[in-house]
């Protein structure tokens, strides 16, 4: 009896346990960004999309999370080194999957071109694009093939609205990126191109957008699992519908 009773005790002690939020972590996840807009941002409401979706679903779930908006070079090298926990903002990429595991993802975007209105360029495959001169990110990842492509015309930018700010003043035919970010830095950026620029019907690649966090973390899975299984709560109960439309007003 005496027996049965601690070992229906541990079972208990052990599920409420299981059941806690995550108050036991000595330090803050610390979840990163580059500057993205509208998916990441330093003067973004909660830093954007992307890190406000993911520090919401943390905290949901327990956590304590601080988030910081880095330039894309610095966040690969102190990811690697293990100076973050989380980096949000990202499309899935077999190298960065190499040393992270990905999250579900929260975002669907698509990848297509702008031109300089009425400029009457032909865009439906990578053998189009060899005419035209393609103003690109540096260090952006767009679509596998696209980025691997060495006999396009590729002139490198380092922010989207320089390389449609460049394919407006006609410095390069084309320029290309998610169309969310597209549309925004036209609107908040530059809104005198906007007679300037059109978008072509063709779509390059559709992406989702997902966090990664470190796999040196020891944490790791749990925090993979409990992100998943919050996301999925919140889908479910409207409130993550409620949080994208905050964003899609501002």
């Amino acid at each position: 009896m005496f027996k049965n009773l601690i070992k229906d005790m541990f079972v208990i002690a052990t599920a409420v346990m299981l059941t806690m939020p995550n108050e036991g972590r000595a330090d803050p996840i610390t979840v990163v960004a580059d500057e993205w807009p509208p998916f990441s941002g330093e003067s973004l409401p909660n830093g954007g999309i992307s890190l406000d979706v993911i520090a919401t679903v943390l905290r949901r779930a327990g956590y304590e999370v601080e988030t910081e908006v880095l330039p894309w070079a610095r966040i690969i090298d102190g990811s690697r080194r293990g100076d973050y926990d989380i980096v949000g903002s990202l499309f899935f990429d077999p190298g960065i999957a190499s040393y992270m595991t990905y999250g579900d993802p929260f975002y669907e975007t698509e990848i297509r071109f702008a031109q300089q209105t009425g400029a009457g360029h032909t865009v439906n495959g990578l053998a189009s694009l060899r005419p035209y001169s393609i103003a690109v990110g540096d260090g952006f990842l767009y679509e596998e093939n696209f980025d691997r492509a060495e006999d396009l015309k590729k002139v490198v930018v380092t922010t989207a609205l320089q390389g449609l700010q460049m394919v407006a003043h006609g410095r390069a035919d084309l320029t290309l990126d998610s169309i969310e970010v597209l549309q925004y830095s036209i609107k908040n950026d530059d809104p005198t191109i906007a007679d300037r620029i059109e978008f072509l019907p063709y779509v390059l690649a559709a992406h989702k957008i997902h966090m990664a966090v470190r796999n040196s973390l020891p944490e790791k899975d749990k925090i993979i699992a409990d992100f998943n299984r919050t996301l999925a709560e919140m889908r479910a109960d409207g409130s993550f519908a409620a949080l994208l439309k905050k964003h899609a007003a501002d």
